[in-house]
C-alpha cells in the first residue's frame, strides 16, 4: 500500500513541475523573440543586452533540459507504481518480456541461445536477464521472494545454471576488447559512445566558445562584463582541454602475460602507468547509505598471499587503481571482473559475499572493542543490533 503514498506524492511533484516548465519555457521564448527583433520584452522595460541575455538563456536551457528529463522520470515511475505490470512467458525456445505502464506498452523476444544468466541484481533484487553483452532489467515489481521464485523458475524453464553463467561471462555494456596499433589486447570503454561524447562536447565547447567572444567584444564597452567574460572564457579553455582528450586520448588496460597493464595512451604516445597481478570485487557505502560496487586491480604481489580476514584490507592506495565503479547494481561489476579473472588469468577476490561480510563485522567489532571505552560501547551496539536481527528472524524479502 506503501506505493500510493509515493505516487501521491509523485503526482503533487509534477503539478509543480508542468508550472515550472511551463514559466521557463515561456521566459526562453520571450527573451529570444526579444534578442532577436530588439524590443523590449515587457512594456516599459529596456531592450535586453546581448552580454547578460545569453548567459542567463544558457542557464535556463540547461535548467530546463535537466527539468525536463527528471518530469519524464517521475511520470515514468508514476505510471510504474499505480499502473504497472510485467509480464514474461518462455514459449518455443524463446522468453519474451513486456512492460505495460499504464497504456504504454512495450516488448521484447530472447532467443534461449543468446541468453546466457538470469538472476537478481543490485540491492533491490531486480529480476535481470543476461544476453549476449547486453543486460536487461525484466521486473522490479513484486517482492523479492516472487522475483526468486521466478528467477528459479526461469532457470529450469531455460536450462540455465550459475556455474554456466559465470564460465560464459561477458564484457558488459560500456567496455570493448580491442587490438592496439602494436597488436596488442586492451580493454577499454566503449569506443562509439566515446566519439559520441567528443562530439557533444565539441558543439558545447563551439556554443561557449560563441559566448566567450560575444562576451569579450561586449566587454571592450562595458567593463562590468569582464569578470564574466573572464569566467566563461576560462570555463572555454577547460571544456576544450577536455574535449581533445575525448578525441585523441584514452585510458586502457592491456591483457597478457598473467598481469594486467593500465596504460595512458595520447595520438600515438603510449605510456604504461600501472601494473595488477590481482583482481579485488569490494563493496562500499557512501555517506548517504547508498552501496557502492566496485572492481579494483591490485598491483602487490605479495599480497595475492594475504587473507581476507587481515585488518588492513588494502595496501595504500598507490598500489591499486580502480578499474569501474557503480552505485547499486553489482551484476556489471562482477561480469567485469570474472571476463577479466578468465582472459587475463588474474585470480579475483570476491569481498561482496555474506562471508566476507561477516568477516569484515567480525574484524570491524575487535577493531573498536580494542580502541577504548567508546569504542567498546559500539562494539556491544553492534552485539545487540545483530542479536536482535537474528531473534527477528529471516526477512521475507
Amino acid at each position: 500500500m506503501g506505493r500510493y503514498v509515493s505516487g501521491a506524492f509523485l503526482a503533487f511533484w509534477l503539478c509543480g513541475w508542468a508550472v515550472g516548465e511551463t514559466l521557463v519555457l515561456g521566459l526562453l521564448v520571450k527573451g529570444g523573440w526579444a534578442l532577436l527583433t530588439g524590443t523590449p520584452p515587457d512594456p516599459g522595460r529596456e531592450p535586453l543586452q546581448w552580454g547578460p541575455a545569453v548567459m542567463v538563456g544558457l542557464f535556463l536551457l540547461v535548467w530546463l533540459t535537466l527539468w525536463t528529463f527528471g518530469g519524464f522520470a517521475a511520470g515514468s515511475e508514476l505510471l510504474r507504481l499505480l499502473w504497472g505490470e510485467d509480464r514474461i512467458t518462455v514459449a518455443s525456445g524463446r522468453l519474451t518480456v513486456t512492460w505495460l505502464r499504464g497504456p504504454f506498452r512495450s516488448s521484447r523476444a530472447f532467443d534461449r541461445d543468446a541468453i546466457r544468466r538470469i538472476a537478481l541484481v543490485g540491492t533491490a533484487g531486480r529480476l535481470s536477464l543476461g544476453a549476449g553483452r547486453e543486460r536487461v532489467v525484466l521486473s522490479g515489481l513484486g517482492t523479492r521472494a516472487e522475483r526468486d521464485e521466478a528467477v528459479a523458475a526461469l532457470r529450469i524453464e531455460l536450462g540455465l545454471s550459475p556455474e554456466a553463467a559465470a564460465a560464459t561471462a561477458a564484457i558488459p555494456q560500456g567496455w570493448e576488447e580491442v587490438i592496439t596499433a602494436e597488436g596488442e589486447r586492451v580493454l577499454v570503454t566503449d569506443t562509439a559512445t566515446r566519439r559520441t561524447q567528443a562530439r557533444v562536447a565539441s558543439v558545447v565547447t563551439l556554443l561557449f566558445a560563441a559566448v566567450t567572444l560575444v562576451l569579450g567584444r561586449e566587454s571592450v564597452h562595458h567593463r562590468e562584463l569582464l569578470v564574466p567574460a573572464f569566467l566563461v572564457c576560462a570555463f572555454t579553455i577547460a571544456l576544450t582541454t577536455g574535449t581533445v582528450w575525448l578525441a585523441r586520448g584514452r585510458w586502457e588496460w592491456k591483457i597478457g602475460g598473467q598481469r594486467l597493464t593500465l596504460r595512458r595512451r595520447y595520438g600515438s604516445q603510449v605510456r604504461d602507468v600501472f601494473e595488477a597481478r590481482r583482481l579485488v570485487l569490494d563493496r562500499t557505502l557512501d555517506s548517504d547509505g547508498d552501496p557502492w560496487f566496485e572492481l579494483l586491480a591490485q598491483g602487490d604481489a605479495q599480497a595475492v598471499l594475504e587473507p581476507a580476514t587481515s585488518p588492513k584490507r588494502f595496501p595504500p592506495s598507490t598500489n591499486r587503481r580502480r578499474i569501474v565503479r557503480v552505485m547499486d547494481d553489482d551484476g556489471s561489476v562482477r561480469e567485469l571482473g570474472a571476463w577479466l579473472a578468465r582472459e587475463s588469468g588474474l585470480a579475483l577476490e570476491d569481498r561482496t559475499t555474506p562471508q566476507a561480510r561477516a568477516i569484515e563485522l567480525i574484524e570491524l567489532r575487535s577493531a573498536l572493542a580494542s580502541s577504548g571505552r567508546f569504542g567498546q560501547w559500539l562494539a556491544k551496539a553492534i552485539d545487540r543490533l545483530a542479536e536482535r536481527k537474528r531473534s527477528a528472524g529471516p526477512p521475507e524479502a
